[in-house]
């Protein structure tokens, strides 16, 4: 567990570093790019995200693998719209057979827009 909590800082470390330098050839942190796509994904990768479970320890990125909510396999299809806000207000589609006020109500509160865009840009990427 400490080592994937070690491996999950680096990359948020690397990620930030690449976006602050504009360099790995990805468009800048506001614009977009790989840079979002990796930090997003150590985002979500957080067993704990602003004193809320992280999203990994309730959703499966594998199609089909249920943990406490829904996976998010094939979330990307459902476009920027949906994921954004069903990050900000999750109550406003819930998956049928998941009960309502499961997920943190608060994100949209914790979260920096900067955090916000980065979880959206990874999740467009799991198609």
């Amino acid at each position: 567990m400490k080592k994937v909590l070690v491996i999950v800082l680096v990359l948020a470390l690397a990620a930030f570093l690449v976006s602050a330098c504009g360099g790995g050839g990805g468009k800048s942190a506001s614009g977009g790019g790989d840079a979002d796509v990796a930090a997003g994904k150590a985002l979500f990768e957080k067993t704990v995200l602003e004193g809320n479970p992280g999203c990994v320890t309730c959703h499966s990125t594998e199609p089909g693998k249920t943990v406490v909510g829904p996976s998010l396999a094939g979330i990307g299809n459902k476009g920027e719209d949906f994921i954004r806000e069903s990050i900000i207000n999750p109550d406003a589609d819930v998956t049928e057979g998941f009960p309502a006020g499961t997920m943190p109500q608060d994100y949209g509160q914790k979260l920096s827009e900067e955090q916000i865009n980065q979880l959206v840009k990874y999740l467009l990427t799991l198609k």
